[in-house]
């Protein structure tokens, strides 16, 4: 049994560094604003994170078995931080792009009005020839 507990904290291990190169590269795709691969890379970390709960399933009332193993734990944080410093970053961006709308929005309606006045100014307009 303590062999078989060694091997599933091997491959628990192993999925815990998947994940955090997986979210290395979601932290590059959010750098390069690619947005399709981040979706694709959250894609893949879901099927890891499936993976490793079908791993722990035996665990006992929805504890890891490894949840005291000093490297789980530094496995876990490691991923656990570097998900936080995406989600601050996407927050971040989304902000960004939110008030870039805004900015768009109230831009546009600002040349509506101004395209409207000058062209109810035109048709009223009385054009002459001087020759």
């Amino acid at each position: 049994m303590m062999n078989d507990s060694k091997d599933t904290k091997g491959e628990l291990l192993r999925f815990l560094g998947q994940l955090k190169m997986l979210t290395e590269g979601e932290s590059q795709a959010i750098r390069n604003k690619d947005f399709v691969n981040v979706e694709s890379v959250q894609d893949k970390k879901a099927a890891v994170r499936e993976a490793i709960l079908r791993l722990e399933a035996p665990a006992l009332e929805g504890k890891s078995r490894f949840a005291e193993d000093p490297e789980v734990q530094a496995a876990v944080q490691q991923v656990m931080k570097l998900d936080q410093a995406n989600s601050d970053h996407l927050n971040r961006e989304m902000a960004s792009l939110k008030e870039s709308v805004e900015t768009q929005t109230q831009t546009g309606t600002r040349l509506r009005r101004v395209h409207g006045a000058y062209a109810q100014r035109q048709t009223s307009a009385s054009w002459q020839a001087v020759t």
